[in-house]
């Protein structure tokens, strides 16, 4: 295989990016180098627009695989006297910029040090948005913007999280558009990289997503008791955000693979009943935590015994010279 121009695609998943986070840690350590240098273009949604400006950035993924681990219950702390969600989103996004800040500082998208696209929505607009590196020279507002805004702004998943304020915008989550973000990053090789579609490789790494389902019944009134399966009626814009997320998701991994074909990689697991129970957008308790870690390092194992996967991880990207 000849490896011409190499993406990295990072879905959204919530605190099931730490299954992302470890698998790209295993890689790093199998290569010795950050993975960040082995893609053309890495383009993430959500806490995979999180990753995705981690790896742009070079920060190392164990390090990241840490945040997750122990600062999970702090982030998805629920809020007090938020009666079901009513007044404001079950969890406040402080703690994630706190961590976020440790990480970015003040850096802008400009000092990343390779090439990334970001989807999120503009609220205030009411029109997706696409952060990107100043790879192409029509590129000229993004570089400015602080990593740190661009990771909230990507990752303000609606009820989970608050909107997020800046440049005189609220935004939301890229997911509700793009959670696999592969179709996109197909799109900017070919009209801002000029890469032919037949020289463009992809590797996806999941979150282990599940698709929420529902037992075909009669009689469904499809209010708030049958969105949240019960009385807990807190639990129906979770749900309704979750299939929202899951279908597109499906449906635009389909179309990437259909696009590529054999040059198309992916990487994720099909769950028992059981384990996928544990998991969650955010569940983040020690069960979780287990279920997500040993499935990485099982499907990593998988992975680097692929020739193909090996090749495309061992490929080193030129360094970008952007004008700013």
């Amino acid at each position: 295989m000849n490896h011409i121009f190499n993406i990295l695609s990072l879905p959204g998943g919530g605190y099931r990016g730490l299954y992302t986070a470890q698998i790209m840690a295993d890689f790093e350590e199998q290569f010795g180098k950050p993975i960040g240098q082995s893609f053309d273009l890495i383009a993430g949604t959500s806490i995979g627009g999180i990753l995705a400006l981690a790896a742009a950035y070079e920060v190392p993924m164990s390090t990241v695989v840490g945040l997750f681990q122990d600062h999970g219950k702090r982030i998805f702390e629920k809020q007090r006297f938020n009666f079901f969600g009513i007044r404001k989103a079950s969890y406040s996004n402080e703690h994630l910029k706190s961590q976020l800040i440790e990480f970015f500082g003040d850096s802008k998208i400009g000092d990343l040090k390779h090439n990334v696209i970001i989807p999120a929505i503009n609220f205030s607009a009411g029109k997706p948005v696409v952060f990107k590196t100043p790879h192409h020279q029509s590129f000229v507002r993004d570089h400015k913007c602080r990593i740190v805004d661009v990771a909230l702004a990507t990752s303000a998943a609606p009820t989970f999280f608050p909107k997020y304020h800046f440049d005189d915008s609220n935004f939301v989550d890229g997911g509700l558009f793009a959670n696999n973000p592969g179709m996109l990053a197909i799109h900017e090789a070919q009209h801002f990289f000029n890469v032919p579609k037949d020289d463009i490789y992809l590797l996806n790494i999941g979150t282990l997503s599940s698709n929420l389902s529902d037992v075909a019944k009669k009689g469904q009134k499809g209010g708030m008791l049958d969105w949240a399966n019960g009385f807990a009626l807190h639990k129906a814009p979770k749900n309704i955000i979750e299939l929202t997320l899951s279908t597109q998701q499906e449906m635009l991994t389909h179309m990437t693979r259909h696009v590529l074909g054999s040059r198309y990689f992916s990487i994720d697991a099909n769950l028992s009943k059981s384990s996928s129970d544990y998991i969650g957008l955010d569940r983040c308790d020690d069960k979780a935590i287990s279920v997500l870690i040993s499935n990485a390092k099982q499907c990593s194992k998988e992975a680097l015994g692929n020739a193909d996967i090996r090749e495309l991880l061992a490929h080193t990207a030129p360094i970008p010279n952007w004008v700013k």
